[in-house]
């Protein structure tokens, strides 16, 4: 009686599909990190004009410091990702747009512009969650 070596391997294989490759894994990762960072953003925008000074200087930090490097780290992955088939090309443009109007977004900020500062962010945060839903896709 002999005993089959392969049927013994595939059942003590997992029953989980093929694993994803590590740049599909951070694209998923990195948007929810740059959506949070963009709700807390309005978040701490908010306390600030509810009359909490100490906020002033959270919303700075988050988007002059946060915000631009999970940005330029979305560009780099979706840059990445792009080039190994992995996402479409759109996806690297958004990622860039979002970077650029992140940047203007400091800009305006810190001249207190509040007039294009404010629905600049309201766009930031729609694009933001645009690309958290369009990366789930992702395989």
């Amino acid at each position: 009686m002999t005993v089959d070596s392969t049927a013994s391997s595939q059942r003590d294989r997992p029953t989980t599909g093929p694993r994803q490759p590590v740049i599909v894994r951070a694209m998923r990762v990195v948007p929810g990190l740059l959506a949070a960072a963009v709700f807390a953003q309005a978040v701490l925008a908010g306390l600030f004009l509810d009359g909490g000074d100490g906020w002033r200087a959270w919303h700075a930090v988050n988007g002059m410091l946060v915000l631009p490097l999970l940005a330029l780290g979305q560009v780099v992955l979706a840059v990445l990702a792009w080039r190994r088939g992995r996402a479409p090309g759109w996806l690297a443009a958004a990622s860039g747009g979002l970077l650029l109007a992140l940047l203007i977004q400091n800009m305006l900020g810190m001249t207190n512009q509040v007039a294009v500062h404010v629905p600049l962010g309201l766009a930031i945060f729609g694009l933001a969650g645009a690309l958290l839903v369009r990366t789930r896709a992702l395989t």
